[in-house]
């Protein structure tokens, strides 16, 4: 629903603002600009776009401008210049929920946003996950 409610937005971000680096998930969005200055007249211009036209609000708590260099948190992911990484809430969310039903959805995300120590950690609780079930079936039979 997001995205079609979100589809005149995308479109004056790029066709009316011209900006060359936007990401969005569902209402959750980025810019990325060199230039400050004009970054801050691309997110005015955004937020009363959003205010005139979709009747929504920014959250002020997540209204800001950062630098590249010092990372900025994205749907559950810390992304920097070089690279990006699960947040530490997110991959302790991922080992606590960890179950033979969706080790593979886990094991994705973490390889996607994690670094090679992590993917280990849990490509070994993956291993342990399934020997444990593996033997609990063997014992169910018996």
């Amino acid at each position: 629903m997001a995205n079609v409610y979100f589809n005149e937005f995308d479109r004056y971000v790029k066709h009316d603002l011209k900006i060359k680096h936007y990401l969005r998930y569902g209402d959750d969005f980025i810019f990325v600009a060199a230039d400050f200055n004009e970054l801050k007249r691309q997110k005015k211009l955004a937020v009363e776009f959003l205010s005139k036209n979709l009747m929504l609000q920014i959250n002020t708590k997540n209204d800001i401008i950062v630098k590249a260099k010092q990372g900025i948190h994205f749907l559950g992911t810390e992304i920097y210049p070089n690279g990006r990484r699960l947040s530490k809430r997110n991959w302790h969310r991922a080992l606590s929920r960890l179950s033979i039903g969706n080790y593979s959805s886990y094991w994705g995300l973490i390889q996607k946003n994690s670094d090679l120590s992590k993917r280990r950690i849990l490509n070994w609780k993956i291993l342990t996950l399934i020997q444990t079930h593996s033997d609990n079936k063997s014992n169910q039979a018996h």
